[in-house]
């Protein structure tokens, strides 16, 4: 059966500061927000310096709330805690990339759909296919420690705005094969390998998460590391738009969506491999359950799967955390 999403968020995007204050849940979470609101304010100058505020606007999404960007960017800085400088990079990271992705898969902004499918196997092409807007994606590329890690991700995200916008099923295939060979660049063969099993379909949700784009921000990159983290995550930030896009044409296909049984599966195979690899740390579970109370339209399987990850690391509270500072995740 398809994924059906429902609103199971207790607290909801728009609530989602008294989720980060509930008992210290997100450490140091005031310093948070102001790294993250430091780091909008950085991307906001670069697009007037660049006179691209005025011609596109700060916001160019029709499916995201431009507060919900800053929750994706509070979630995202999470595990970079308390490293600032890093946070408000991530921070501009995620705002740009909210910005340039409607011009990869919202028709109404893409300038020459035949021009971008002939460019699609070069990045740098596929960023100038374009236009002006283009320019975002080589910012965020200088902006970070690692420019390579910025260009798999935008080359993801060119390849998911690709499938998205595709009527054609045979072309879908096709796209999401190559999608597969993009996303899986720089990472382990053993990874590599268990995600050629997974539906394509699924898999091509990995698109809406592309933490090499935030690890790009970090002093090194795991690319295997960070596939794990967007398998576990993608069904989440999937569910989280797919009926507001597909009300807005910019989902075109339903015939071969995702299930929400191979969604599940994704998570699975992340969350062995973050077990295997030792992927698991306070943040990032402390990440987690933050998704996992804040995040909205959190199909119940999905919020369910989380909830068995949580679970288990509170059993190995002792081991990984103080429950002092994380009560949420060391247990009441």
């Amino acid at each position: 059966m398809n994924v059906q999403t429902v609103a199971t968020s207790p607290a909801g995007a728009r609530d989602y500061k008294s989720t980060l204050a509930a008992d210290w849940m997100v450490p140091a979470w005031p310093e948070l927000l102001a790294a993250v609101r430091d780091g909008e304010v950085q991307f906001t100058r670069s697009l007037e310096a660049a006179g691209l505020s005025d011609s596109f606007g700060v916001s160019t999404s029709i499916v995201h709330d431009y507060r919900e960007i800053e929750l994706h960017a509070v979630i995202l800085g999470i595990v970079s805690v308390p490293r600032w400088s890093e946070v408000r990079c991530k921070s501009y990271l995620t705002y740009a990339s909210h910005w340039i992705d409607d011009f990869f898969d919202n028709p109404g902004k893409v300038p020459c759909p035949e021009r971008l499918l002939t460019n699609r196997h070069d990045v740098s092409h596929a960023l100038a296919s374009i236009d002006r807007p283009g320019a975002v994606g080589f910012a965020m590329a200088r902006r970070a420690r690692h420019p390579r890690a910025v260009f798999k991700a935008l080359h993801r995200m060119f390849y998911g705005g690709l499938v998205q916008r595709s009527t054609d099923r045979s072309e879908r295939a096709r796209l999401m094969s190559e999608y597969r060979q993009v996303a899986t660049r720089f990472v382990l063969a053993d990874l590599a390998d268990a995600i050629r099993d997974l539906n394509p379909s699924a898999y091509w949700t990995t698109n809406k998460t592309v933490l090499e784009l935030l690890a790009a921000a970090e002093v090194q990159v795991d690319y295997t590391r960070c596939e794990a983290w967007n398998l576990l995550y993608a069904p989440a930030i999937y569910c989280q738009d797919a009926e507001e896009e597909r009300a807005r044409g910019e989902l075109s296909f339903d015939d071969d969506a995702p299930a929400i049984d191979d969604l599940l599966e994704m998570i699975r195979l992340g969350d062995r491999f973050l077990g295997a690899c030792d992927g698991y740390s306070r943040l990032s579970v402390c990440q987690l359950d933050f998704v996992a109370r804040s995040l909205p339209n959190l199909p119940s399987e999905i919020a369910a799967e989380y909830h068995k990850i949580l679970a288990r690391q509170r059993s190995h509270a002792s081991d990984q955390f103080d429950p002092g500072l994380y009560p949420h995740i060391a247990g009441e």
